[in-house]
């Protein structure tokens, strides 16, 4: 429901900016019997194709659907959200068909509370249960060693979802549980398009900020609940939560100049494609890495060549290492 709300929010800005109204296809599949019966109740209001909004269903698993979503899909932009409950039901390889059109977005809730259960298991059915997601059989060799075991973790299925689904960009958004400090899932998001990347970036900012916000509120609510007492503070830590996002922003910039400095130590390259390596490996905006350029030009590393009352590069300026003087 919060999909179809969000897809008719779209719909209607667009038709309020272009007078057109733009036709919206919705795919749900569901393989409980139980919850598909409520899934088929709770849409069919909503299915309008009268207002260019259709909603199908499809009882069954995910994987067997492939076919009739690519059907329905055709030849517009996909935008495909797989929810599991578990880490199963997406093998990539048999899905990977819905990720070949060039206009194709795919968000996938990982698990991950689930699955780092178990990545130090030596169970032979629980690691081979997991070769659908991880880029197959052997997984656990190519977790990269220089990283920690959640880091590798989830470094492995990117590069196995961008593999699959032949994606420019995939990245992945840490949500924390909401009353504990560690990771419940990561929303991994792959694009075939830089203005996808820098889009998501901005949102995912705006995002976690909120669900900072939230996690403060949430956890004093239960220790409201464990003492018996209010918390006067809990709006101030709600803030103070909030500002840890930007201080994951800052540690990211940090790391981020060096990598800059080493990708155009060969040759130049062009500020979005720059932006894009940057946004795809750390947390940070577009319009992080352009202040971060700006810097680095102004302690004499890259040049300013976005001159001419640019202040700030754009996508087509030039990135390059300042020339070293002659001796």
């Amino acid at each position: 429901m919060i999909a179809i709300s969000a897809l008719k929010d779209a719909q209607q800005k667009i038709f309020d900016t272009t007078g057109k109204r733009r036709k919206v296809r919705c795919f749900f599949s569901e393989s409980d019997p139980e919850a598909f019966a409520k899934l088929q109740a709770a849409v069919q209001p909503h299915h309008r194709p009268e207002d260019n909004f259709e909603i199908k269903t499809y009882g069954g698993e995910f994987v067997s659907a492939v076919a009739d979503i690519k059907a329905s899909v055709g030849t517009s932009f996909a935008l495909i959200f797989i929810d599991p409950t578990g880490w199963t039901g997406y093998p990539l390889d048999k899905i990977k068909s819905l990720f070949a059109p060039r206009l194709c977005e795919v968000i996938i809730n990982f698990m991950y509370g689930h699955v780092s259960r178990f990545i130090e298991s030596d169970d032979a059915p629980t690691i081979e249960s997991l070769n659908p997601i991880l880029g197959g059989p052997g997984w656990p060799s190519r977790l990269d060693p220089a990283l920690s075991r959640g880091a590798a973790l989830m470094k492995l299925f990117r590069n196995s979802l961008k593999a699959a689904g032949n994606f420019t960009y995939v990245v992945a958004t840490k949500i924390d549980k909401p009353t504990e400090d560690r990771p419940h899932f990561f929303m991994a998001y792959g694009t075939k398009d830089y203005a996808g990347l820098k889009t998501f970036r901005d949102n995912e900012y705006k995002a976690l900020q909120a669900h900072a916000a939230n996690r403060a509120h949430a956890k004093g609510r239960k220790q409201e609940a464990k003492s018996g007492m209010a918390d006067l503070f809990v709006d101030h830590e709600a803030d103070q939560q909030g500002a840890t996002v930007d201080d994951d922003v800052k540690s990211d910039i940090a790391l981020a100049g060096p990598q800059i400095l080493a990708m155009v130590q060969g040759a130049p390259m062009k500020f979005c494609d720059v932006a894009g390596v940057i946004m795809e490996n750390f947390m940070l905006r577009e319009t992080n890495v352009k202040v971060l350029v700006v810097q680095l030009a102004r302690e004499g590393k890259l040049e300013d060549t976005w001159r001419g009352g640019n202040r700030r590069p754009d996508d087509a300026s030039v990135i390059k290492l300042v020339k070293a003087a002659d001796s």
